[in-house]
């Protein structure tokens, strides 16, 4: 007689029971740690069932969308729902552990975990995961190319005399960034998992831009102070990706639906962006819509805007020199525009920033082929107000990264970890302009634009050390690999780029065959 297997209940109550007892147990270290026990049995479920593409959604929405305490999110005065979990991602597991040796984040273990779990399912030959799309050759080379060049700049700081512990800090996230594309590679099937990574930051936007709006609008209005940003510097970027993408999708297919879900996301995501207050937002998604401009072939659109544009020409003109000494609110976007200029010093005066960009210049003087190398401060010839009291490796840190990569890196150092970008532009452009399907040549453009947002927030608000600018770079760099690959931007790896020379016919049995004139002697009289 058949009888069924009893299901096994005292196991379970046993898991149940552990569980229990060790979330107890966690919470009593840290109220994070409470969570470890239902995390590592998910962990668990991950590694033995679902495809990587899944978790590595999830780590991007949790990077993007909690709170980032790396740049004391919300000015530092009110603490979000998502607050616990951004300190479970970004702060060091050893002031969550209480074990000295763990100095790390926990979203770095994520990545190498995820890129580990991909790479042994590839070794291993397993079904979870769909085969991907393979990555162009010189792209994989200019990402390992950064890696290099970043230890290279490390060991020739500390060779100098630097400082290793704070060293470390200055290139830690861009010394991420090939894992995380890595990552991305093994998660995306191709262009085609486009569209759920694209939703998964827009998504995260939406929540910074809810956060953003309460803070401003509840928190701060409780409060009676006033505030510089409402969430992060770095959420500019999420901000300027969900508007591209809502304006890409509709420039390169419209239709009704595009535009009213695009007038949505802008809507919701503009709020929270314009509460952050950030410039480089600002300055950054119309520098994304000039480029898309002069991508874009001459669509009946274009040729409209590049006929009419110069009608509108004076009146552009005249409002701005009647904002430009303006308070108005009337003149906001010019007051906007004045700052980028003038600065927060004023016309004539130099401000935190423009010292600081001088320092940096001249510290590069100094070694303008290799740099200092990391581990060491910039140089003050102009003194700049001491914020050590706030932020005591202040001169570790330059706010404008590009410059820092000057001075730490020299032109040598410079050349080695920009280069990737250099080449990500060039393979995502020739994939626009070689594929008519819409969803792809939105995805150029967006791609083109998180670049130039990054070099901004890069240029602009210490970008190379945030892992937010981070994640986005690197998920465009992979995407640009897998759309170059499926346009036909660059060949196939593994294939021929010309085939090979056609090869004579063979004669038939039997037949008469005449020696080549211009075959070789030994072709002629063959033995």
């Amino acid at each position: 007689m058949y009888a069924p297997d009893r299901p096994p209940y005292l196991r379970y109550g046993a898991l149940l029971v552990f569980l229990v007892l060790a979330t107890v147990g966690g919470a009593v270290i840290h109220p994070v740690v409470a969570l470890a026990p239902v995390l590592c049995l998910g962990v668990v479920w991950v590694i033995l069932k679902v495809p990587v593409k899944y978790p590595v959604l999830v780590v991007t929405w949790l990077v993007l969308a909690v709170d980032y305490v790396p740049e004391r999110p919300q000015s530092g005065l009110w603490p979000s729902p998502l607050h616990p979990l951004g300190e479970l991602m970004f702060a060091q597991l050893s002031y969550i552990t209480k074990i000295g040796a763990l100095r790390f984040p926990l979203v770095d273990v994520l990545i190498l975990g995820l890129m580990g779990l991909a790479m042994y399912r590839r070794v291993t030959k397993s079904t979870i995961d769909p085969e991907p799309l393979p990555m162009p050759r010189p792209l994989i080379a200019v990402v390992a190319l950064s890696l290099v060049a970043i230890l290279w700049m490390e060991v020739r700081g500390i060779a100098r005399g630097g400082d290793i512990k704070n060293s470390l800090w200055q290139w830690h996230q861009a010394a991420m960034m090939p894992f995380i594309v890595a990552m991305y590679h093994y998660a995306m099937r191709g262009p085609e998992d486009w569209p759920a990574f694209a939703k998964t930051i827009i998504l995260a936007g939406l929540t910074k831009s809810a956060v953003s709006t309460y803070f401003a609008m509840v928190v701060v209005h409780e409060l009676g102070v006033e505030v510089e940003y409402t969430t992060s510097h770095s959420d500019s970027m999420t901000f300027v990706f969900a508007l591209l993408v809502a304006v890409m999708r509709f420039v390169e297919k419209p239709k009704s639906a595009h535009m009213l879900r695009g007038l949505a996301i802008i809507a919701f995501i503009g709020i929270g962006m314009i509460f952050n207050d950030r410039r480089l937002a600002y300055v950054s998604f119309a520098g994304c819509l000039l480029a898309a401009f002069l991508i874009n072939p001459w669509t009946p659109l274009k040729r409209f805007l590049v006929r009419t544009l110069p009608f509108f020409a004076p009146f552009i003109i005249v409002y701005i020199a009647a904002g430009w000494n303006s308070g108005s609110s009337v003149f906001a976007p010019v007051q906007t525009i004045r700052s980028l200029i003038d600065g927060q010093g004023g016309e004539g005066n130099l401000d935190y920033r423009d010292i600081e960009n001088l320092d940096m210049i001249a510290t590069w003087a100094q070694f303008p082929i290799l740099g200092t190398g990391y581990g060491h401060e910039f140089l003050e010839p102009i003194p700049l107000p001491d914020i050590a009291f706030v932020f005591p490796q202040y001169r570790f840190h330059p706010h404008n990264s590009l410059l820092g990569l000057f001075a730490f890196g020299g032109l040598l150092g410079y050349t080695g970890v920009w280069m990737y970008l250099a080449v990500t532009i060039y393979l995502v452009v020739r994939s626009y302009h070689r594929t008519n399907v819409s969803e792809y040549r939105a995805a150029a453009l967006v791609i083109v634009g998180l670049v130039a947002t990054y070099i901004n927030q890069v240029f602009g608000d210490m970008g190379i050390i945030s892992y937010i600018c981070t994640f986005q770079i690197s998920l465009a760099v992979a995407m640009t690999g897998k759309l170059a690959v499926r346009t036909g931007a660059w060949p196939m790896p593994h294939s021929r780029l010309l085939g090979p020379a056609p090869a004579a016919p063979v004669p038939p049995p039997g037949a008469i065959t005449y020696p080549n004139e211009d075959a070789p002697s030994s072709a002629a009289n063959p033995r």
